[in-house]
């Protein structure tokens, strides 16, 4: 375990010396989103039994590039709650987001448990170990019904999610008497780094009594595409025993760094923070508390985000962010300097129920002319169904 940063001071700090936030002339959006259509990814129901609220949430996307004629294909999970033995469902659009069908689902063959929470998608760029280009990966949340513990386990489909197979457990929650859940990992999301690794960065409240940390975020990397993970090393941690990061998700940007958004819970409203490094295995010092995702008027993002890099706006792009809270998309085509520009969200948000827009997907599609948002929204006071949104990306003159 790794508390400490060096002393280079990777990640880029946006703050002023005094705290405040760094103005940048000029706007820091050079994109508008125009919705096109919607559809209904997945509605509790047929083909599973046993459901019941809140239906459905955390949903996630990707669309295929190394499949060969199955490139283009997108597919989507979520979780799904039932009665029964929970899984992730997997359904594919083969029509750019018009329609979707169920394809097949991921089951815990290993614990029986089921597959309860925090699905993450992810499709292999290369060879990997024995994992061959165009696998797709499926890390997600193994719980039993009593909530009593939790596992993180990584699935494989070597046949565009058609089946799947277990890889390897990643990280397990630890089972203690002094607290209600035990001391529970959460949220776990994959990505690649450009020598080939793979990294699984989550939440983790295992360091509640011996660190004073609510809940801290970490990662793991995989040198042979999953099947074994090194030691864990902190990212973002605050020894205050109150204030409880969440949620990380990374992404690419385009000149070598990359994004890390996370959630603050503690924090009034639940605002959501950011930090740019140049590595994915180092994201400075762990209690830097980031940059928070803000427009001018002072309105901020909010709870369980997801961020996407998409390659139009300017020579270096636009980094967009979605989270729960207000119902808009945040938008930045400076690299996050300044200020965020508030879009209306494409999936309107009912804040009434505290199931609708829990933790969204952006995706870029059709080459980054388009996006598409995935979000629980409501069908009823106690059950969400996933929407998706299409819209086209114009560049501001």
């Amino acid at each position: 375990m790794n508390m400490t940063a060096d002393s280079k001071l990777i990640h880029d700090s946006l703050y002023a010396p005094n705290g405040g936030h760094v103005p940048k002339e000029g706007g820091s959006c050079s994109i508008l989103l125009k919705k096109r259509y919607t559809s209904v990814v997945f509605c509790p129901g047929e083909p599973f039994e046993g459901q019941r609220g809140p239906g459905s949430m955390y949903p996630r996307c990707i669309c295929l590039e190394h499949n060969g004629e199955k490139n283009g294909t997108l597919l989507a999970t979520m979780e799904y709650y039932t009665e029964t033995t929970p899984v992730f469902p997997v359904y594919e659009s083969t029509d750019d987001a018009h329609s979707w069908h169920y394809l097949s689902c991921v089951e815990d063959t290993q614990l029986g448990q089921g597959c309860r929470f925090q699905p993450h998608l992810f499709e292999l760029p290369c060879d990997m170990g024995k994992l061959k280009e165009g696998t797709i990966l499926c890390a997600g949340n193994i719980i039993p019904q009593d909530m009593s513990t939790t596992t993180l386990h990584m699935y494989k489909s070597e046949d565009a999610g058609k089946t799947w197979e277990f890889v390897s457990e990643i990280v397990k929650g630890e089972r203690d008497e002094k607290h209600i859940m035990g001391l529970p990992v959460w949220e776990p999301f994959l990505l690649q780094s450009p020598d080939g690794r793979l990294f699984c960065y989550y939440s983790d409240e295992r360091y509640k009594d011996h660190g004073n940390y609510n809940q801290l975020l970490a990662h793991k990397v995989s040198e042979d595409g999953g099947y074994t993970w090194g030691e864990e090393k902190i990212d973002v941690a605050f020894p205050d025993g109150n204030l409880r990061p969440g949620m990380p998700v990374v992404a690419y940007l385009p000149n070598g760094k990359f994004i890390m958004v996370y959630e603050m819970v503690n924090e009034d409203r639940i605002p959501v923070y950011f930090r740019i490094s140049d590595s994915m295995d180092d994201w400075g010092e762990p209690d830097f508390m980031g940059n928070p995702i803000v427009a001018v008027d002072g309105s901020y993002l909010t709870g369980t985000p997801y961020v996407a890099w998409i390659n139009k706006g300017g020579k270096d792009g636009t980094i967009l962010a979605a989270g729960r809270g207000f119902s808009h998309i945040f938008a930045n085509s400076e690299m996050g300097m300044g200020f965020w520009e508030k879009m209306d969200s494409l999936i309107p948000i009912d804040n009434n129920y505290n199931f609708t827009g829990y933790s969204q997907c952006i995706l870029p599609i059709r080459g980054g002319r388009q996006i598409l948002n995935l979000s629980p929204c409501q069908i009823s006071d106690r059950q969400a169904l996933i929407e998706a949104a299409v819209a086209d990306v114009y560049v501001r003159a």
